[in-house]
């Protein structure tokens, strides 16, 4: 997913970026409540990444790096649910890696250079934002780039009328960036981001999981705010020796959450990196590309309280990794080993060990252009679960452990898929674009472990229990394009389930599965000043549910977007999109969901959506 993309969307939260895309839901609403999840799978099961920087932990329920974020900094989005060695540590089921924009992709082949000035504003949250960005080439090689801005945010409409309580707030983001694109086969990007988010939610009980206050809990909203500072460093190095493609990061990332009323802070710092280099080889008919490399992260938690003793969480990880991706005529292979060893301490008890995960995959090209491939891997995470911060810190040495478990274990996955591809042109019309596939998929993760509650008093851990989920279905893929028009189709069907083959529905950051899901974007330009699109997303009814967690009932929204750029170039770029545009009354399949009194109480979504915006470009 590009930046050109994201501009047509407008998108300001990561719940909106992957609007267009069947495979990834964003469950929740509000982003007191947000959730990412992959063909089913929750970010806390993933390795979710801005620049190369591991987001790490959520801080309290769902508080993490993954819902942190502004699109209009990003350059690019990548999805990767395919197993493979070098994913990184904690990727049971693949990743998500977010690129922030440099100065070199803003500024023209003729620009030393630009500012660009942004305002808009949403009607179904009375939204108002704006931003201000700066780049200059410096020299030949180099470039910087600077960036502020800001979003005020109200409570938000839902389909049908109504507002949703506490679900307003306050967006601020900064970047500073300077990078040399490459030069003698060097490339380094350095860059600072911060961004917070600030606002009066509820934080404890259901009321905070779902983010609705008539889940169950009574309690006042707080003042809330969480910040993510994000240092990173990258360098490339690929001279024209085919021996030597070389990628070296660092970065260190700070995550914290404040209960600005209460005093307290929840608060996750975590050091890492990665060293890798690619080798390209040739043997006889064959052509290898071989990476290897190490990563290591340690991740340092705290949960600061003005009356009680500070708690403390660490979680180290030390991985190698090797994989090599050989191809031979028709016939395409990858095949890899990765080796972590890691330590976690959980308050009074410890997870510590080591593991080997291998994984094979192949693709055969057959005649006509199209293919069949087929895969299996394994990942671990040896980071104790999916409980977060402010919960984990709470686990002392006689927390009750629950079905005869002996000693804490690590999470292991186990994921296999096979399918078809196609691409091809000329399918339909002369010069016409195309491609297809269709991937039958499960994942299956030993050992998941979560708390359990013993009674009250809820805020402390008085059991831990561990199981295995498994998450199965099937993705389909299509592109078409022809001339200024290209339409992209995603349909995902999946389902959770445990050892025994029952519903598991939602578990919290943990697996959420919901009714099949479809989406098709179109984008249509009929003029080199305008681009048009719309998209149609579909959900079908969820009737196979747990007996604990209510039926769903589907729904389908109409999105439209328009932008034109009147002088033909980028000087003033004016946008208008219209999300929901039939005011669906509806909520995500993965957003928690309760019954009361015959009711069911879950946290709707934005209706109707009417967005402006003007960019201008010196």
């Amino acid at each position: 997913m590009g930046r050109d993309e994201l501009l047509r969307r407008q998108a300001s939260q990561t719940s909106e970026i992957f609007r267009g895309d069947a495979s990834v839901e964003v469950g929740g609403g509000s982003r007191n409540a947000q959730r990412l999840y992959l063909r089913g799978l929750e970010s806390s099961n993933l390795n979710v990444t801005v620049d190369g920087a591991r987001q790490g932990r959520d801080l309290h329920q769902h508080r993490g790096g993954a819902t942190n974020l502004d699109p209009e900094l990003l350059q690019s989005v990548e999805l990767d649910p395919h197993p493979s060695a070098d994913q990184g540590p904690g990727a049971l089921g693949g990743g998500v890696r977010f690129r922030t924009v440099d100065a070199q992709d803003l500024l023209g082949p003729d620009e030393d250079t630009g500012f660009r000035l942004s305002t808009g504003y949403a009607t179904a949250d009375s939204s108002e934002r704006g931003s201000a960005t700066g780049f200059q080439r410096l020299g030949r090689d180099w470039g910087a780039l600077a960036h502020i801005s800001g979003t005020n945010r109200d409570d938000y409409e839902v389909g049908g009328g109504g507002t949703m309580p506490f679900s307003g707030g306050r967006d601020r983001s900064y970047m500073a960036q300077a990078s040399r694109v490459p030069a003698d086969g060097h490339e380094l990007r350095l860059g600072v981001q911060r961004h917070s988010y600030k606002d009066d939610s509820l934080y404890g009980g259901p009321g905070s999981d779902t983010g609705d206050p008539r889940a169950g809990y009574r309690g006042d909203p707080e003042s809330q705010e969480q910040k993510r500072d994000t240092w990173t460093v990258e360098h490339r190095y690929q001279p024209e020796d085919p021996h030597i493609h070389w990628q070296a990061r660092a970065y260190r990332n700070d995550n914290r959450l404040e209960r600005l009323d209460e005093g307290t802070e929840t608060r996750a710092v975590e050091h890492g990196g990665d060293l890798r280099n690619t080798f390209t080889l040739h043997a006889g008919p064959t052509r290898h590309r071989l990476t290897t490399g190490f990563d290591y992260y340690s991740e340092d938690a705290r949960l600061q309280q003005e009356e009680s003793p500070d708690l403390s969480q660490s979680s180290r990880n030390f991985g190698a990794f090797l994989q090599n991706r050989l191809d031979w005529e028709r016939l395409h292979i990858s095949t890899g080993l990765r080796f972590d060893d890691y330590v976690t301490n959980l308050g009074g008890q410890e997870l510590d060990g080591d593991a080997v995960s291998p994984n094979l995959s192949a693709e055969l090209a057959l005649p006509a252009g199209w293919s069949v491939f087929g895969g299996y891997g394994e990942a671990v995470s040896g980071a104790g679960g999916t409980i977060p911060i402010g919960w984990l810190q709470r686990i002392d040495a006689d927390a009750t452990q629950l079905e005869g478990i002996d000693s804490l274990r690590a999470e292991k996955s186990r994921r296999g898929e096979g399918g078809l591809r196609y691409q091809g042109r000329d399918l339909v019309t002369a010069g016409d674009r195309a491609r297809l596939e269709v991937t039958a998929f499960e994942t299956r993760i030993e050992n998941s472990l979560t708390r359990a509650d013993g009674g009250p008093p809820h805020p402390y851990i008085e059991g831990l229990e561990e199981y295995d989920v498994q998450v199965r279905g099937y993705e389909l893929r299509v592109n078409w394009g022809a001339g200024s028009y290209d339409t992209r189709l995603s349909f995902l069907s999946a389902e959770t389930e445990d050892e025994d083959g029952n519903p598991l529905g939602v578990i919290r950051r943990q697996s959420g599965s919901g009714g099949d899901r479809l989406a098709w974007d179109h984008q249509w330009s009929p003029h080199e000043t305008l681009i048009l699109g719309y998209t149609l997303t579909w959900v079908g009814n969820h009737t196979d549910v747990p007996d604990d967690q209510p039926e769903r009932d589907g729904y389908q929204t109409h999105d439209v977007q328009a932008q034109w750029r009147p002088w033909a170039d980028e000087r003033l770029t004016l946008g208008l999109v219209v999300n929901n545009l039939l005011d669906e009354d509806y909520a995500e399949h993965t957003s928690l969901a309760f019954e009361e009194d015959g009711d069911l109480i879950v946290r709707e979504e934005p209706g109707r959506d009417l967005r402006v915006k003007a960019t201008m470009q010196f």
